[in-house]
This record gives C-alpha cells, structure tokens and sequence, in this order.
C-alpha cells in the first residue's frame, strides 16, 4: 500500500517530466499495487474475523482454530458453514484435509469432528471437551464443511432450496466454497488438498473431485487436489434414501 501511494504521489510532478506512456505506465502500477494489497488486507481481515480464540470448555491448545460462513449464491443468500483446525505440527507443511458428512443430512461438525476425526470430545458430564489424541489434525489441518445447504449450520434464505436440492447444486455449492475459501486462506492456495467423508460422502466426495478437475482445466490457479478417500462408503442408488 505505502509504496503504490508514493507512485502515486510521484506522478504528480512527471506530467512536465515523461511522456505520456510512462505516465500511464506509472498509473498502471500504482494502481495494481493498490489492487493487491487491498485485497491481500481484505482476507487478512476476513480470516482474523473467523479465527476462534477458544471455545467453551475447552483445553488449552497450540493449533489455531477459524469458523464461519462463505456465501455460495448471493441471490438465494446460500451460505456453507466450516470449522477449520491446523495442525499443531508445522501446519505450513501439512495438506488441507476436506471432511464431509453423508447422510444425506448429516453434519460435519457434529460427527466427524466431535464423535470421529476432529481435536475434541465432550466430556461424560457434557461440562467441558478434552483433546482426541487420534485426531486426524496431528498430521493435517482439517476442514470440516456442512454442504448442502440446511445440513449443520448452513443455511439458504431460499426455502425451495431445501425441496429441490440435490448432488450436483451440492458438488456446485462445495466448489463455490472452496474457491472463495482459499481467497480467504491464501496460504493454502497452493497446498495439497484431499477430500475425504463417509456414507453419502460416497457421492459428494467424487463428484466435487470432478467438479474441482472441470474448473481447474479452464483456470489459471488450479486447485492442487491430490486425492480423495471415503469410509462406509455409499455410491450407488440403491439405498432407500
């Protein structure tokens, strides 16, 4: 930022100095700088916003913890909800593990990261948490996303969303957020992802894995998916869903 306005403030004694393309050129610069670094500030401020200082009950950790909403589709006001916890182990070097629930219905926040994967179980008198010390996030830093919209605590303003939802708005949504997700962590831009779930998860899992290889074919900043990985896996439609 300070050195796009001393660009700027530069030009105002070149008009009697340059010609009018490097003028133009300086402009062209300042004004990038400027680009970048209010929208490098904007996703600062974004992720500060949804850091988690702790939650009730909780031990004390040495891993950071971000939740919050990124909105999939302005004009149905749609929004996925996630938990993101990082490795307590050199979280720059580990992958960003996706976790999503099946179902279909099922959320992510309340099974796979409090009875499954997650850092934290509650306690037998429901008083506190205590840590999982089989916690997935030892070896990765975990995204816990509540897709479709209606399952956990995402949410549409929509009401015909949840009558008409379906695989592909929810491999659509998930992309939807991964993409305006990693605009908020831009560290994680070019980390190895893998997608990963369990039951339903058998159709979610695979189909956003394509939708991310569609989009990243067209894309100048592909999403570097390395692999996917389903448990109780359901894939086919023969189950009374």
């Amino acid at each position: 930022m300070f050195l796009a306005l001393q660009l700027l403030h530069s030009l105002s004694s070149s008009f009697n100095m340059a010609n009018n393309t490097q003028i133009l050129n300086l402009i062209s610069m300042a004004l990038l700088l400027l680009f970048v670094s209010n929208s490098e500030g904007y996703s600062a401020a974004e992720e500060e916003a949804d850091r988690i200082s702790a939650l009730p009950g909780q031990p004390k950790v040495s891993f950071p913890q971000f939740s919050g909403y990124v909105t999939v589709n302005k004009v149905a006001g749609r929004a996925l909800f996630y938990w993101l916890t990082e490795s307590p182990n050199s979280p720059s070097s580990k992958p960003l593990v996706i976790w999503l629930n099946g179902g279909p219905g099922c959320s992510s926040v309340a099974y796979g990261a409090s009875e499954e994967i997650g850092p934290f179980r509650i306690n037998k008198s429901a008083s506190g948490l205590y840590l999982n010390k089989f916690s997935w996030n030892n070896v990765a830093n975990l995204l816990f996303l509540e897709t479709p919209a209606g399952v956990g605590f995402s949410y549409t303003n929509r009401s015909s969303d949840l009558l008409d939802t379906g695989d592909r708005r929810t491999a659509m949504d998930s992309l939807e957020f991964l993409i305006r997700w990693l605009n908020r962590f831009p560290r994680y831009k070019n980390r190895e992802v893998y997608i990963t779930g369990e039951s339903y998860a058998g159709h979610y899992v695979p189909q956003l894995a394509r939708q991310i290889m569609v989009y990243n074919k067209k894309s100048k900043h592909p999403i570097n998916l390395k692999g996917i990985m389903v448990m109780c896996n359901i894939s086919h439609n023969l189950q009374p869903f």
